[in-house]
């Protein structure tokens, strides 16, 4: 008899159990989506790669004393970037006469020689173009 009623107890507990699971309240979130759910990709390992690919593929020594002439030069400063790789730019200041030898057009290949003012900055004095044969 007490067996009956502790199963009988069970069978009470377990409906108030499924019961109170059923009429629990959910929410409703209606068109939003959890973060869990959608996350953006991971771009850190595809931009580590892609850097890998470019720093291998692009390996270039740059001539020492070689440079293009920018577009950016103007009548007091002149703009020089690295040859033959085109990856760093300079700016210097011209000197009031500066000597040219043959053509200082833009895009033009030149060896450029200084002039060392107050022992800090340099003045271009003097451009070269540089033919190759």
């Amino acid at each position: 008899m007490k067996s009956i009623l502790l199963i009988a107890a069970c069978i009470v507990a377990m409906g108030f159990a499924v019961a109170s699971c059923r009429f629990a309240p959910s929410p409703k979130l209606g068109d939003t989506v959890a973060s869990s759910v959608f996350e953006p990709a991971d771009t850190g390992l595809i931009n580590k790669k892609t850097r890998a690919k470019v720093a291998d593929t692009t390996i270039v020594a740059d001539s020492v004393g070689l440079y293009y002439i920018g577009s950016g030069s103007t009548k007091q400063f002149i703009q020089l970037v690295s040859y033959p790789s085109r990856r760093d730019t300079t700016v210097y200041g011209k000197t009031l006469h500066i000597k040219v030898k043959g053509s200082a057009e833009i895009n033009n290949v030149v060896r450029v020689k200084y002039y060392l003012l107050n022992g800090k900055d340099s003045l271009v004095k003097e451009v070269e173009q540089v033919k190759f044969s």
